[in-house]
């Protein structure tokens, strides 16, 4: 499965766990917050426990050479609290991804990926559609059948949480302006994980440098 260190793939990775091994993949894209998301999802599966759990797999996918001025890269400009959610989106992003996972799952022969988008995600490569038409472009470039599952689509943030409320969510990562290992509490995806907890009526435990009033 794709794993970011995010909330959304932390409680993917332990919802498949009940039921199956589950190899987690962290692409690394050249992003300014990958080091801290990367140290929380060994953490988070640290905490889990879990014999179906696999050690993280760091693949490269650099994308940093294609967009050097851009917020995710310089960490500049980067939206704050009360953006609108769609000023998170990166542009490729989910397809370069899955292209990199997909190859690394073709030379291994493993036929399913799962990866966490939500229903309130507005990118256009988080749609079916889209990843129908992966799939199936997959399968014609590499004789894969590879069957990508997103079970969380229907589902909001707040829903997941409310979902996932026993398991260790302060050990995942949803910031775009991290402070150390600390979340700013400021930029707009940790407005998106406050507000969730919030509309969930879940405590967080999450630590913020400057959370909002």
């Amino acid at each position: 499965m794709l794993a970011s260190g995010g909330l959304d793939s932390s409680v993917l990775m332990a919802t498949l766990a009940k039921r199956r091994e589950v190899f987690p993949i962290y692409v690394s894209a050249g992003l300014r917050w990958e080091r801290e998301e990367r140290a929380m999802l060994r953490r988070f599966i640290r905490a889990m426990a879990s014999t179906r759990i696999r050690p993280m797999t760091e693949l490269r996918m650099p994308m940093d050479d294609v967009a050097p001025s851009h917020w995710s890269v310089t960490g500049k400009g980067v939206p704050g609290y009360h953006a609108p959610f769609s000023s998170n989106y990166i542009i490729g992003r989910n397809l370069s991804l899955i292209a990199k996972a997909a190859t690394f799952c073709a030379y291994h022969r493993i036929g399913e990926l799962a990866m966490a988008p939500l229903e309130a995600n507005p990118f256009p490569d988080a749609r079916p559609e889209f990843f129908r038409a992966l799939s199936r472009a997959i399968d014609l470039g590499v004789g894969l059948r590879l069957r990508i599952r997103t079970p969380f689509l229907g589902l909001t943030k707040a829903q997941l949480i409310r979902r996932a409320r026993d398991l260790p969510l302060h050990l995942t990562f949803s910031c775009a302006r991290p402070r150390g290992s600390v979340q700013c509490g400021q930029c707009t995806k940790c407005a998106e994980r406050i507000e969730a907890f919030r509309a969930a009526g879940v405590p967080d435990r999450t630590r913020y440098a400057r959370p909002p009033r």
